[in-house]
């Protein structure tokens, strides 16, 4: 993706679609120099497949190569070039040129290394404790989950990770559903049944995808008793009155306490179900789990589940040995 870099390599800056440079707090890139206009100059990537520098009538102007641009006027940029905004001498130096990526900025920090949206559903501040999740919808659009927000992402928007501020930028992407049909392997939530065997003692659950004739084993995991709970939500057996509520919707404060499990421990759940099916082609993996922040609930996101138990080991039967 784009980037500028000072000459000795000691500073690095991940262009966005839309970067603006600037002395102002609100610019993609703020530089702090005393010769920088509050909003100096504009880069962004264009239909035509390059990255365009316009200088916004800055007080001392925007040089490319060394030379003085013409205010307004866009000007191509090339691998190597040099640009000093405000300064011919204080410059930064392209050093890709390539398409811009999904990725956030700190807000208050243009130098701080980016978070790159690699994947498409990502924990933060990390796997081990996602108290958000970012996810790409099957629309190609990114959304957020966490506990104060729940919804879709736009280019430009603010995100607190911890105390820490980022900046969303996200570049158009293609529509995923167009490309259902094409790819193969990809399962929809609304395609496939969850079966859910479970064992006598309810010390492991096994999970397995049904497609038609097909069958997808997922095996016994840890995070599969999650989901087992909320399979028997939406199933309204076999869970306290306090825990259940209407159509599926189980509470998060009554949830955590029959699961005697932390939040945090609920949420890495969470992630590590959404990420198994992703990792088997659901497309929409994310919506295994809803959630609604504002009465702080969560219920299974699909009503094609059932629940079974092992069988009774016949009388006099031993258990296996080795």
């Amino acid at each position: 993706m784009g980037r500028l870099s000072r000459p000795d390599g000691s500073a690095h800056y991940e262009l966005t679609a839309e970067t603006s440079v600037g002395r102002t707090a609100s610019a993609t890139l703020r530089l702090v120099g005393a010769h920088v206009s509050l909003q100096h100059a504009s880069l962004r990537w264009t239909e035509r497949g390059c990255w365009e520098l316009r200088d916004l009538l800055s007080k001392n102007g925007t040089y490319v190569g060394g030379q003085r641009i013409t205010a307004g006027t866009p000007v191509r940029l090339e691998l190597g070039a040099t640009i000093g905004f405000g300064s011919p001498t204080d410059v930064l130096v392209v050093g890709d040129v390539s398409p811009p990526r999904p990725m956030l900025v700190r807000a208050d920090d243009a130098a701080a290394e980016p978070i790159f949206l690699n994947d498409a559903l990502i924990g933060l501040p990390s796997l081990d404790d996602p108290a958000v999740s970012l996810f790409r919808a099957e629309s190609g659009n990114w959304s957020i989950e966490s506990r104060e927000r729940v919804g879709p992402l736009a280019d430009g928007d603010l995100i607190s990770i911890g105390r820490e501020h980022w900046r969303c930028c996200l570049p158009s992407t293609p529509d995923e559903t167009a490309m259902v049909g094409a790819a193969g392997g990809v399962l929809l939530l609304s395609d496939v049944d969850l079966r859910l065997l479970v064992s006598r003692d309810e010390e492991s659950v096994d999970l397995v995808l049904a497609d038609g004739g097909r069958e997808i084993p997922l095996g016994q995991k840890a995070c599969h008793y999650l989901l087992l709970t909320l399979a028997r939500g939406r199933l309204g057996s076999d869970l306290p009155a306090e825990v259940l509520m209407e159509d599926g919707w189980l509470g998060v404060s009554s949830l955590l306490d029959l699961l005697q499990v932390s939040e945090q421990h609920l949420n890495v759940d969470i992630f590590r179900i959404r990420q198994s099916l992703k990792a088997v082609g659901v497309l929409d993996a994310v919506s295994i789990v809803e959630r609604d922040p504002q009465q702080r609930r969560i219920r299974l996101g699909t009503t094609r589940v059932a629940v079974s138990r092992q069988p009774s080991a016949p009388p006099g039967a031993s258990a296996p040995h080795g």
